[in-house]
């Protein structure tokens, strides 16, 4: 890949992962192929880790990935500033994740906490794509909660309990900083932004059993040392107690709404919303590269088409460029816009 071809979008390969708890809904909503023989409950949109790494979908140089283009051409990815940090891979991990049953309950470490596991902490945004009438979210333990206390219900099989839960609408922010306890509802998608980690204790898992038969693995003892009991979250500025999360600011003009939905110690999150017809001008970035998610619609990025379910990467070298939604289209076109901070590398 030559350094002019990282002045313009890099689209991405999405990288499907088999979940036991997985809803196979992606293929319907973004018209990606099915996958009879899985059941998809992850698709990592940008990734950059042992166990999976991100192509670019390039005709030119089929299959070179974000790790080599990590390598190759740093200061042109990432931005000078962030480049220094020589950081051992993208700062961030960006996916969907579609839960056909609940999640486990769990909870991440910070980057104190990782340490000891040789990995990053996990601060990480969702933002919901889908949401099934009555699905729900937990995201945090009931206020006055003690860790004696959580202890006592996790030995009566009653965490629930202890448990502060909520029911989302599509669009929403839920802000996760590391150390809360949270689990994905059954019957929702989102689009989840996060620390380049997949350091993961569980807590609860509803006594869900893999395809042999088996329990899956719980990590009691680390998730009890990770967790929060102040409920604190200083990784996302503002009101950490609330379910979801404010934007700092809307912007509207000519069919075109831009929301900086929260700037966090990790990365920033935007979202752009285009009505049928509209355009706007999406001004280079040279200190940061940027991911785009276009979590609906359809349109042009510059000369290309996007459209919902195909994620971009914008290098810090790429030119300003015009995004549109298409005239006549049946809905507006959605992108989340994503850039890490100094902090993520």
């Amino acid at each position: 890949m030559t350094e002019a071809r990282l002045k313009q979008p890099l689209y991405l390969q999405p990288i499907l992962m088999d979940r036991v708890w997985g809803g196979n809904r992606l293929p319907t909503l973004f018209g990606r192929p099915a996958t009879p023989d899985k059941v998809i409950g992850e698709s990592w949109e940008l990734a950059d880790r042992p166990e999976a790494q991100s192509a670019v979908v390039d005709s030119a140089t089929p299959g070179v990935t974000v790790r080599q283009l990590l390598e190759q051409y740093p200061e042109q990815i990432l931005g000078q500033a962030l480049a220094a940090r020589r950081p051992a891979r993208f700062p961030l991990l960006v996916k969907y994740i579609d839960a056909g049953q609940t999640l486990s309950v769990q909870v991440h470490p910070d980057d104190q906490g990782a340490a000891a596991h040789h990995d990053r902490g996990k601060a990480e945004c969702w933002v919901v794509v889908h949401a099934e009438p009555g699905a729900r979210i937990i995201r945090g333990l009931k206020p006055g909660t003690t860790r004696a206390q959580l202890e006592q219900e996790l030995t009566k099989g009653k965490v629930e309990d202890v448990l502060h839960v909520f029911e989302p609408h599509v669009g929403d922010v839920v802000a996760l900083p590391p150390g809360m306890v949270h689990a994905l509802g059954a019957g929702l998608i989102v689009a989840e932004v996060q620390q380049n980690s997949d350091l993961t204790f569980r807590l609860y898992d509803h006594n869900r059993v893999d395809r042999n038969g088996n329990g899956r693995k719980l990590h009691i003892a680390e998730a009890l040392d990770a967790i929060r009991f102040d409920g604190s979250g200083s990784e996302f500025p503002g009101n950490v107690a609330a379910d979801t999360w404010t934007p700092l600011y809307r912007r509207r003009r000519a069919g075109v709404t831009v929301e900086h939905i929260l700037q966090g110690q990790y990365f920033d999150l935007f979202r752009y919303r285009l009505a049928p017809g509209a355009r706007m001008a999406l001004e280079a970035l040279p200190t940061a590269p940027r991911v785009l998610m276009a979590i609906a619609g359809v349109g042009r990025l510059g000369r290309q088409v996007i459209k919902g379910g195909q994620t971009v990467l914008l290098p810090a070298a790429a030119r300003a460029m015009a995004v549109s939604a298409r005239k006549g289209a049946s809905g507006e076109l959605i992108l989340l816009a994503t850039s890490p901070t100094l902090a993520a590398c």
